[in-house]
């Protein structure tokens, strides 16, 4: 059972460097989106992630290897939480965003409009990534709706003030329906 968890443990840790490496040397793919509503598949990696960095801690006695993987474990703790706070965020109209929520928002659709001046048109993939969905769940109309509406609800609300999420949001509607 202990060669079955480290195998486990070095393929997740493989996975995570060759995603890492993969953003680094192609940051302008046109399947990239900066701004997006994090994804079940996405909080799944993450947990997962953290379970076997976890195991790796109480499995190797080297006490900087410890450090580093729990300085590792405690970046993807922090990150899990605040993905997970933007989703509830952005998916619900009663949760007002937070000054911090507001500024990320803000600096992923700048970004996003940044990614937008190379690539014009948004692939249905990209169009999935951006509402959170999986590839699968694209023929689900019902899930899609509710996806725009509640990022449609985000900008007139003013839960997201910036000025270039209805070109996000019309550019998504265009790539599902072709």
């Amino acid at each position: 059972m202990k060669e079955l968890s480290f195998l486990m443990f070095m393929v997740g840790l493989f996975f995570g460097l060759t995603v890492l490496c993969r953003r680094l040397t192609n940051p302008n793919h046109p399947d990239r989106a900066a701004f997006f509503i994090p994804s079940r598949m996405m909080f799944n990696l993450l947990w997962g992630s953290m379970f076997y960095i976890g195991y790796g801690l109480l499995m190797f006695p080297d006490f900087w290897l410890r450090v580093g993987l729990s300085l590792l474990e405690i970046i993807l703790l922090g990150y899990t939480l605040v993905m997970n706070d933007l989703r509830k965020k952005l998916l619900s109209s009663h949760i007002p965003p937070s000054r911090f929520a507001k500024k990320i928002f803000d600096h992923a659709i700048k970004k996003q409009q940044e990614l937008d001046k190379n690539n014009k048109n948004y692939s249905r993939r990209k169009a999935a990534k951006i509402l959170g969905l999986a590839a699968y769940d694209l023929e689900t109309d019902e899930l899609q709706k509710k996806r725009i509406a509640a990022l449609e609800t985000a900008a007139q609300n003013g839960q997201i003030g910036h000025e270039y999420l209805p070109e996000i949001i019309k550019r998504v509607r265009q790539a599902l329906q072709n």
